[in-house]
C-alpha cells in the first residue's frame, strides 16, 4: 500500500504541476458564474418589461449533464494522455519503470490520479452551484442537496471506467495530439452509435455516464439493476485488466 500511495502522490503531483488543469478548473467555475450573471440580466430585463420572473440560477443537477458529458471526459482524456502517451513519447516513463513499484500499481496510480482530478472538478462545480443558489436563486432544501450530492458521487464509477478505457487507448499512442484526437473521435462515435442503433444503448459503457438518474428516484426492478451493474463492472474489469497487462509488457 505504501508503494502505491507513493506512486499515486507522484502522479498527482505531475498532473497538478501542469497549470492547464488549474486553468480548466477556473474555467468550469467561471461558466457557473457567467450563467448566473446572464440569468440575472435576463431576469431583471423580464421584470422591467412586466414579464414572468424566471429563476435561471444553475442548480447542481442542472449543471451536471453538461460537465459530465462534455467537459469532464475531455479532461480525463487529457490527463491519461499526459501521464501515459506523452511520458512515453518523452522517454520519462523509464524513470517510473525502474522504481521499486509493481507496474500494475504504477498503471493504477495514473488512472487513480486522473479520476481524483475529475472528482475534485465535479466537487467544485457542486459547491459553487449550491452556494450560488443560496445567494441568487431559490435556496435548495436539504433533501435536494443530498439527492444532488448522491448523483455527483454516483458518477465516480462510470468516470473511472471511462478513464480506464482512455488509459488503454493511450498505451498505443505515439503522440499526445493523435491520442487526444482518437479518444475524442471514439467518444463521439460511442455516443452517436445508439442514435442509429438503439440496441447499443444498453451495451455501450458510455451510455452509463448518466446512470445516476436510475438510482435517484424510483429504482428499476432488481433484475435490471443487476444486469446494469454487471455490464458496468464488466467493462471496468476488462479495460483495466487489458491495460495493466499491456503496460506490464510494454517497453519504453
Amino acid at each position: 500500500m505504501k508503494t502505491f500511495l507513493a506512486s499515486y502522490r507522484n502522479e498527482w503531483d505531475k498532473l497538478m504541476s501542469r497549470k492547464k488543469y488549474t486553468v480548466f478548473l477556473v474555467i468550469g467555475v467561471s461558466i457557473c458564474l457567467l450563467w448566473v450573471a446572464m440569468g440575472q440580466l435576463i431576469t431583471n430585463f423580464a421584470s422591467t418589461q412586466g414579464g414572468v420572473m424566471i429563476n435561471l440560477t444553475p442548480t447542481p443537477m442542472g449543471m451536471l449533464p453538461m460537465f459530465l458529458q462534455l467537459i469532464v471526459p475531455f479532461l480525463i482524456f487529457m490527463g491519461v494522455t499526459d501521464l501515459l502517451t506523452v511520458e512515453g513519447a518523452e522517454n520519462t516513463m523509464k524513470a517510473m519503470i525502474f522504481r521499486p513499484v509493481e507496474r500494475w500499481k504504477q498503471y493504477f496510480s495514473k488512472i487513480f490520479a486522473v479520476v481524483t482530478y475529475a472528482v475534485l472538478y465535479l466537487a467544485c462545480i457542486f459547491v459553487v452551484c449550491a452556494v450560488l443558489n443560496q445567494i441568487f436563486g431559490r435556496a435548495l432544501r436539504m433533501d435536494e442537496l443530498l439527492a444532488s450530492l448522491a448523483s455527483y458521487m454516483l458518477t465516480i464509477v462510470p468516470l473511472a471506467i471511462l478513464a480506464s478505457f482512455a488509459a488503454l487507448v493511450a498505451l498505443f499512442g505515439k503522440s499526445g495530439t493523435l491520442t487526444m484526437f482518437i479518444l475524442l473521435f471514439s467518444y463521439l462515435l460511442l455516443n452517436v452509435a445508439p442514435v442509429f442503433f438503439p440496441v447499443l444503448g444498453e451495451m455501450l459503457f458510455t451510455s452509463y455516464l448518466s446512470w445516476h438518474r436510475l438510482w435517484i428516484g424510483v429504482l428499476p426492478d432488481t433484475l435490471k439493476l443487476v444486469h446494469m451493474l454487471l455490464i458496468v463492472l464488466g467493462y471496468g474489469v476488462a479495460f483495466f485488466t487489458a491495460g495493466s497487462l499491456i503496460y506490464e509488457k510494454k517497453e519504453y
